[in-house]
C-alpha cells in the first residue's frame, strides 16, 4: 500500500512535467536552400548546394532539429522555393506553440534585391515578410549569395556590420536576419575550404569553434562573431575585396539566444594543443574541409560526423599531421606529439569564379580504328586541366597529347598516330566525384608504314570529339580519371580524304596542385 506523496517528491515531479511540456513544446524547424545555377549571365556556382548540406547537417547534429523538420532544397527556381514556403507555412501554423523556432538558410547568386534561382528570380523581401509572419517565436534568415546586404534594410531592425554585443534571448521572441555580404560586396567562395567563405566558418562556429565559455553551447553572439571575424581575415587580401557578413537584431526576453549545443553531439574531435595555432580538418574520402580554424591558446572540441579525417596543424617549419577515425560515439583528442610532417592546399576565390586548380593526367588508352584493316588502336595520352569559371558554364579547359599505334591484321602495314587538341566544357562536382561533359578539337597527324605495293604516307587533318570524364579521388591530390570521346576524323585514304567516326577510352590518374 503506498504512503502519503511527500511535499518535495510532489514538487519534483510537478517540475519535471513541467520541463517535459515546455521542451515538447519547443520545436525548431528549418528549410535549406542552395542552388549553383543562377540567371543567363551568372557564373555557376560550385558549392552552394555543398553549403546547404553541411548547414542542414549541422542543424539536425546541434542544432535540435529534427530530421523530419528541416528539409534541403537544392536546385531550386522561385516557384519550386515558393511552393515550399507554402508548405512550411502551412506546418508552422498547424504545429504553433511557445517556444517554436525557424531557420531560413539561403545560398545562391543574388542581384538588384533578389536571389538568382535557376533562371528565375524571387524578391528576398518574400523571404524578409515570410520569416517576420512566421507563427513562431524566433525566426532567423541567412542569405549567403552576393549583395544580399540589402535584405537586411527592414523596418524594425537595427542594422550592424559589426560583432554584436551580448544578446538578451531565451525565453525570447523576434527575429534575426544574417547576409554574409555587405549590400555593394561579393560573396565569396573558397577553393580551398569547398565551399562559401561565410557559410564555413558559420558552421565551423555552430560545431563549436566559437564556443567562447566552453559551455558546450554556441550563442548567436558567439557564432557571429566568430563567424564575421574569420570571413573578414580570409576574404581581406581577395581580388574581390573584403567581404563584411552583416546583422541585424530585433529580439527581448532574458538570457542568450542559444543557436546549437555541440556539447551534446555524440562524435567528437578536440584539437587538445595548448599553444594558437592554425588547424585543417578535411575529409579523408571526400576531401571536403571541414574545419579550417586558427586556434587559440587552449583546448578546442568540435562536433563532427563520425568518419575518416586528415587533421592538419601549420607550423613554421612546415605541415603536420594525424589521420582520425572519428566513432559514432565518442571523442579523439588530437595531441602535438601524434602529429607527423605533411603538405598544405589551395586558395580563395570569388562566389561563382575562378580557383585557378591546374591538373595533369596520364591515362591508357584504346581507341578505334581509321581504317579496316585496324580494328582498335591503343596508346596514352597526356592531358593539362584548368579548373576555374571561365564564361557562363564553362568551368574546365584542356589542352591533350595522344598518341596511338597499330598493325594491320590483313597486311600488316603499320599506323602511327599523334593528336593534339584544345577543349572546354562544364564539371559538375558531387560529394565523392565529379563529371565533365564537353568538345574538343584538334589536329590528327596519322603515318603509315609497310604498306603492301605502296609508300609510307602521312596525313594531316581536324578532329572533333565530345568528351565525358568521370573524375574520384584516390588520396590526397591524386584522381583517378575514367575518359569518354565519340567524334570524327578527316583522313586519307586511296580515294581521298574521308570523314569517319572515332570512339576513344581511357583510364589514367591525375595531380591536382
Amino acid at each position: 500500500m503506498r504512503g502519503p506523496t511527500h511535499p518535495v517528491n510532489a514538487f519534483l515531479l510537478a517540475g519535471l512535467l513541467l520541463f517535459a511540456s515546455t521542451a515538447l513544446a519547443e520545436r525548431r524547424f528549418a528549410l535549406i536552400i542552395g542552388e549553383n545555377q543562377g540567371n543567363a549571365g551568372d557564373a555557376t556556382l560550385r558549392f552552394a548546394e555543398d553549403d546547404a548540406q553541411r548547414m542542414r547537417d549541422v542543424l539536425v547534429e546541434v542544432g535540435q532539429v529534427a530530421p523530419a523538420d528541416a528539409t534541403l532544397l537544392l536546385g531550386a527556381t522561385a516557384s519550386t522555393l515558393r511552393h515550399a514556403l507554402e508548405g512550411l507555412g502551412a506546418t508552422l501554423r498547424d504545429a504553433a506553440q511557445p517556444g517554436n523556432r525557424l531557420t531560413l538558410y539561403v545560398s545562391s547568386h543574388a542581384g538588384d534585391g533578389a536571389l538568382h534561382l535557376a533562371g528565375s528570380e524571387l524578391p528576398l523581401g518574400e523571404l524578409v515578410d515570410f520569416v517576420k509572419q512566421a507563427p513562431v517565436d524566433v525566426g532567423v534568415l541567412v542569405i549567403d549569395a552576393c549583395r544580399a546586404g540589402s535584405m537586411t534594410r527592414v523596418k524594425g531592425l537595427v542594422a550592424t556590420s559589426t560583432p554584436p554585443v551580448l544578446i538578451e534571448a531565451t525565453g525570447l521572441q523576434g527575429r534575426v536576419l544574417i547576409s554574409a555580404s555587405g549590400a555593394d560586396e561579393y560573396a565569396q567562395e573558397s577553393d580551398t575550404l569547398s565551399g562559401s567563405a561565410f557559410t564555413h566558418y558559420l558552421v565551423l562556429a555552430l560545431r563549436g569553434a566559437a564556443d567562447a565559455s566552453r559551455d558546450g553551447r554556441v550563442t548567436l553572439d558567439e557564432a557571429y562573431a566568430w563567424a564575421w571575424s574569420r570571413t573578414l581575415e580570409s576574404t581581406f587580401g581577395s581580388a574581390a575585396g573584403a567581404q563584411h557578413p552583416n546583422v541585424k537584431v530585433d529580439l527581448h526576453g532574458q538570457g542568450q539566444l542559444v543557436l546549437t549545443e555541440p556539447g551534446m553531439g555524440r562524435s567528437k574531435i578536440t584539437l587538445g594543443v595548448d599553444a594558437p595555432g592554425h588547424w585543417l580538418i578535411v575529409n579523408a574520402v571526400t576531401r571536403a574541409v571541414m574545419a579550417d580554424v586558427n586556434k587559440p591558446v587552449g583546448p578546442m572540441t568540435l562536433t563532427l560526423p563520425p568518419g575518416a579525417y586528415s587533421v592538419r596543424l601549420r607550423t613554421d617549419s612546415g605541415v603536420l599531421m594525424r589521420p582520425v577515425q572519428l566513432p559514432a560515439e565518442g571523442t579523439v583528442v588530437v595531441r602535438d606529439a601524434e602529429l607527423e610532417r605533411a603538405s598544405g592546399l589551395r586558395s580563395v576565390a570569388i562566389k561563382g569564379g575562378s580557383p585557378a586548380v591546374l591538373a595533369l593526367s596520364a591515362a591508357a588508352a584504346v581507341s578505334t580504328g581509321l581504317v579496316g584493316a585496324l580494328e582498335a588502336q591503343p596508346g596514352a595520352e597526356l592531358r593539362l586541366r584548368r579548373d576555374g569559371q571561365v564564361i557562363n558554364a564553362i568551368n574546365q579547359l584542356n589542352v591533350s597529347l595522344g598518341w596511338r599505334n597499330g598493325v594491320g591484321t590483313l597486311s600488316g602495314f603499320n599506323q602511327n598516330e599523334v593528336q593534339l587538341a584544345i577543349g572546354g566544357g562544364h564539371r559538375f562536382s558531387f560529394s565523392m566525384l565529379s563529371l565533365f561533359v564537353g568538345l574538343e578539337g584538334g589536329l590528327l597527324v596519322v603515318y603509315q608504314s609497310n604498306l603492301p605495293a605502296l609508300p609510307s604516307r602521312a596525313s594531316l587533318g581536324p578532329a572533333l570529339a565530345a568528351d565525358l570524364e568521370l573524375r574520384v579521388p584516390i588520396a590526397g591530390p591524386l584522381e583517378l580519371t575514367l575518359m569518354g570521346s565519340a567524334g570524327g576524323s578527316i583522313f586519307r585514304k586511296e580515294s581521298g580524304l574521308r570523314v569517319l567516326p572515332r570512339a576513344t577510352g581511357s583510364l589514367g590518374a591525375a595531380v591536382v596542385w
